[in-house]
């Protein structure tokens, strides 16, 4: 009885003050919604640099004049380091034929000779060490370097490691943003409802005459404020959902597949939080919806 009673009253002032309260919803619906994207987005990423980080190879290019000696010995030496997690072989003849693939058969066909070089590519466990096992390749005698240079080593860490930086610096941009939205919606939270209690302030000065609890009063606008911020979350978990899966399987059609993006969970995902989208989002615009009210009561409703 007594909750139908709050229920009834929250209502009621959400239906009196409905301008505001949509404007309530759409900042909530903002922020959850850039929380969402922030999410997606910073699982993607971490899944993206995982990816990238697994595609850094190290080339290691062997002097002609080395011979099969020297292969081998550069064999032995990449075989015997611990971070190497992979290693292949690419001969002379393996390298033109993809040369050819890569540019065509013209620029290759007038040449005497095969100026290509017999190479090992590298993978290494971690991204982070590509550049340790690159180093010791700089002073090989078996490696194809120029004098005075290191060009007989090729690796794209420099690249990684900007890019890298680049998806630090864009989730910390978002996760700004999202905290600057989250306190909109509860200043534009608390606004409404003070509103509802300046509309109300006699009838509310009546029920303290008459004897009721401070929560008595209270609880209709901490009502008014949680379902405010539920409403404008739960369409902004919808939205960010559905963003979400239609750019997964956008991607899933073009040649940036190996980025490896997925769906983030709609409902529940176990083991981890945050939970699925929908609750995650839910509960936060909930909260922030009810911890607006709480502000608006403590500052403007002196009970």
């Amino acid at each position: 009885m007594r909750f139908s009673f709050f229920l009834r009253e929250a209502l009621g002032s959400i239906k009196r003050n409905w301008v505001m309260t949509m404007a309530a919803v759409i900042t909530v619906f903002i922020s959850t919604a850039i929380l969402g994207a922030v999410l997606v987005t910073d699982r993607n990423l971490d899944r993206g640099a995982t990816s990238l980080k697994n595609r850094v190879t190290i080339e290691v290019f062997i002097k002609d004049e080395a011979g099969p000696e020297g292969q081998q010995a550069l064999e032995q030496k990449i075989a015997a380091m611990p971070e190497v997690k992979s290693f292949t072989y690419i001969s002379k003849d393996e390298a033109l034929e993809r040369f050819k693939q890569r540019y065509g058969d013209r620029i290759v066909q007038n040449l005497p000779i095969n100026p290509l070089p017999a190479s090992f590519e590298i993978q290494v466990n971690d991204a982070d060490q590509v550049e340790v096992v690159a180093q010791r390749f700089f002073d090989d005698p078996n490696v194809d370097n120029d004098k005075g240079t290191t060009n007989g080593v090729q690796y794209a860490q420099a690249t990684v490691r900007k890019m890298l930086g680049t998806i630090n610096l864009v989730e910390k941009v978002m996760w700004g943003v999202t905290a600057v939205f989250g306190i909109a919606a509860v200043l534009l939270i608390s606004t409404t409802v003070r509103l509802s209690i300046f509309a109300r302030r006699r009838e509310i000065e009546i029920m303290r005459l008459v004897g009721a609890t401070n929560w008595f009063i209270r609880w209709p606008f901490v009502l008014e404020g949680f379902m405010t911020g539920l409403v404008g979350a739960v369409l902004a978990a919808l939205a960010v959902w559905g963003s979400n899966w239609t750019i997964f399987n956008w991607i899933k059609s073009t040649d940036l597949d190996y980025l490896s993006i997925e769906i983030y969970p709609l409902w529940l995902q176990t083991g981890v939080w945050p939970l699925g989208m929908l609750f995650t989002l839910a509960l936060l615009g909930a909260v922030l919806g009810a911890v607006g009210s709480v502000f608006a009561m403590r500052r403007y409703l002196r009970v």
